[in-house]
């Protein structure tokens, strides 16, 4: 359970607990910059810690303070599509846990799958339907055996998120994003699938994994979607990852002062 990596990490930060995880998505590391006293912690220099394979996600632990708050930011998040075990992801949870924190704000680069919700738009996560076939809860784990998903977003998070986009006068979307397991971008018929069930709002290949595993260890959960393109045949432009993080680069800055303004006022 990543018991090695816990024991280096800890000697890292000393006295520091930290209460909040986030976990940056693709283009979204910035909020590290308004971290205080920040320590970083290259995953490469953890032991049992694995490597992140992906562009755009630096591999990088950052822990330090944004107002009453000591955080341990994710910069570099990990995939199903990179041939991990999905365990992996719950022992992070875990490791976070052990850390003392107690809520985690979860963000990622999705496609939108409603022309009316266009690229650069930031979209509040109210659900999410996991279609990657896989759950980190795999195998043998931890009481409750069964978690509850009923409210794995957490109702009290949302509304302070909402409310400072409203002081803030920024537009946010709400939505449901539908997990696939990746790497590959949707083809256009599957998309038109998903736009026809009515009830999905954004795609893209990770969160739902990692919100599974908090809502198993009892952290509460505030998760955004930027969002970076419209799927396949909702426009003419093909998606690319490199134009993915030039436009996710551009909201990341909002969608930080958000993430920064809530903290400061908890």
């Amino acid at each position: 359970m990543l018991k090695g990596s816990f024991e280096y990490i800890k000697e890292k930060i000393g006295d520091l607990t930290p209460d909040t995880a986030v976990i940056l998505g693709s283009g979204l590391g910035g909020l590290v910059d308004s971290l205080t006293d920040a320590i970083i912690i290259p995953y490469k220099d953890i032991p049992d810690f694995p490597q992140t394979t992906v562009a755009g996600h630096s591999g990088c632990f950052y822990v330090g303070r944004i107002g009453t708050h000591i955080l341990i930011c994710m910069q570099g998040r990990f995939h199903f599509y990179e041939d991990i075990a999905p365990q992996l992801v719950s022992q992070i949870i875990f490791l976070f846990k052990q850390l003392g924190v107690r809520q985690i704000f979860i963000t990622n680069a999705a496609g939108s799958l409603r022309k009316s919700m266009p690229e650069g738009s930031i979209m509040l996560i109210k659900d999410h339907i996991n279609l990657s076939g896989r759950t980190p809860l795999i195998g043998r784990h931890a009481e409750p055996y069964f978690p509850d998903m009923s409210e794995a977003y957490s109702p009290k998070l949302a509304k302070k998120f909402k409310q400072i986009a409203k002081e803030n006068k920024i537009k946010i979307y709400e939505g449901v994003y539908v997990m696939l397991l990746g790497p590959n971008y949707e083809t256009p018929s599957e998309v038109k699938l998903l736009c026809h069930s009515g009830i999905m709002d954004a795609v893209g290949m990770s969160t739902a994994p990692e919100v599974i595993a908090s809502v198993h260890q009892g952290i509460e959960v505030l998760a955004v979607s930027v969002i970076s393109n419209l799927a396949n045949g909702l426009s003419k432009h093909k998606p690319d990852h490199k134009d993915v993080l030039r436009v996710v680069g551009k909201s990341a800055k909002t969608l930080g002062m958000l993430l920064r303004q809530l903290l400061e006022k908890e």
